[in-house]
């Protein structure tokens, strides 16, 4: 579903919410629970990127240690790693072959990306494309109407809508996992369900065929490479 609101959507993750309670939470939770909350202009129909910025670190990152775009890939895998469950793998293992998927996806393309930073002399390189990736938000409370929320495994925001990630063991499907998908159908919100078994075995192969279309060439609206480490001074990155 697009998104068609003047109204800035706001975007909660990393909440922690207490087991079953995923469907229609009401807003003040994340809020009692010092989440930190992605806000989207929806007018600007612009993709929420790893190379964006409403990061949430808990120490300004050290930029001397910035120095190429694999150290921020694997900085930024690890980020958004504090803000899964602690004690569950499948969001981490799901974190740690998406982001070799993009990195698969630049290196396939790499000819013709490299190409189109030769102006730029050695100022880029071609990896530096995959921070144009989508940004994958965990434990994410997905907006269904005036202050309530459904909580998914991973949100993105894909310029014109958003894309809920739901995580599937081979347990039985519950009554509730049945009324969340319901839900998230009835409000409009695209769905992807991930398959924790095809996640392991396959990885980022499955990762690829499982999401969208947006995600196989990223970069195409993007005009040149950006980091969201900007700046030359650990003060200019704001602690949020």
């Amino acid at each position: 579903m697009s998104v068609r609101t003047s109204k800035n959507i706001e975007i909660p993750y990393g909440v922690s919410l207490p087991p079953g309670s995923h469907l229609l939470v009401d807003a003040n939770v994340a809020r009692e629970r010092s989440a930190p909350i992605v806000m989207i202009d929806p007018g600007a129909r612009k993709v929420l990127r790893l190379n964006g910025d409403q990061y949430a670190f808990h120490e300004p990152p050290d930029l001397r240690a910035m120095i190429d775009a694999a150290f921020q890939l694997e900085f930024l895998c690890g980020h958004l790693k504090q803000f899964c469950d602690l004690w569950a793998k499948p969001p981490k293992i799901f974190l740690d072959r998406y982001f070799e998927f993009a990195g698969d996806c630049i290196g396939r393309h790499e000819g013709a990306l490299a190409k189109r930073l030769a102006p730029f002399g050695n100022l880029y390189q071609a990896l530096d494309w995959a921070l144009s990736a989508p940004r994958p938000l965990p434990r994410a409370l997905v907006p269904m109407g005036p202050d309530n929320f459904c909580a998914v495994d991973f949100a993105f925001w894909l310029g014109d809508r958003i894309l809920a990630v739901l995580l599937v063991g081979s347990g039985t499907v519950t009554r509730k996992d049945e009324d969340r998908r319901l839900a998230l159908r009835e409000a409009g919100i695209e769905t992807v369900e991930i398959s924790t078994n095809a996640l392991a075995a396959d990885g980022m192969a499955y990762i690829e065929d499982a999401l969208p279309q947006d995600f196989q060439a990223f970069w195409e609206d993007e005009i040149m490479p950006s980091s969201p480490f900007k700046g030359t001074s650990l003060g200019e990155i704001v602690r949020q």
